[in-house]
């Protein structure tokens, strides 16, 4: 075989290589970006919600017609959201804050002299909505992860990428165990 026709082969060989690897990297970092800025949008409904847990927490102990252990578990809940670094522990965080915002929701439905409270309810209503809006966000990043972490453990990419990206945890994988969501009782606010 002709010299110059075997450099030619291993030439463009090269060059295809090359650019699989360039591609696939690229499309590494263009995920890895998708769910940062996913995870930002997560991280502020989480905040949102936050706030208003935290007037949530002033308005019934304002109250004072419940028990002092309900909103020291909400306070506990939400503390420990603020306090998480790691968005996989800040993810189980909300989702034992939610957990709990549902019990004292369903205290409250219960409860005639806490719904004629019309402040009450009214932030009821507003965290209900910021409840919606972070179920939507946990949507959004559980779909840019998934693609992620496709690419990630993939063949090239995880030849490509393996050192330096890692998968990550979705929201749904620490969810009720089996990864299912459930309704959620307050949506009738």
């Amino acid at each position: 075989m002709d010299p110059i026709v075997v450099i030619l082969f291993v030439g463009l060989a090269v060059i295809a290589l090359v650019m699989v690897y360039t591609r696939t990297y690229l499309n590494i970092m263009g995920a890895d970006e998708k769910c940062r800025t996913t995870w930002k949008v997560l991280d502020a409904a989480l905040v949102r919600r936050g706030e208003l847990v935290a007037s949530l927490e002033a308005t019934m102990a304002e109250r004072g017609e419940h028990g002092r252990e309900m909103l020291d578990a909400l306070s506990s809940a939400r503390v420990t959201v603020d306090a998480a670094e790691q968005p996989a522990d800040k993810i189980v965080a909300s989702q034992a804050l939610t957990q709990t915002l549902r019990e004292i929701f369903a205290v409250a439905e219960r409860s005639t002299a806490l719904m004629t409270n019309p402040d009450l309810v009214a932030l009821m209503g507003q965290i209900a909505e910021a409840e919606k809006d972070l179920e939507q966000a946990r949507r959004a990043y559980d779909e840019e992860v998934r693609g992620y972490n496709a690419l990630v453990t993939s063949f090239p990419g995880n030849k490509i990428g393996g050192m330096r990206y890692r998968p990550r945890m979705s929201v749904r994988a620490r969810r009720d165990g089996n990864g299912a969501g459930r309704e959620l009782p307050w949506t009738r606010f």
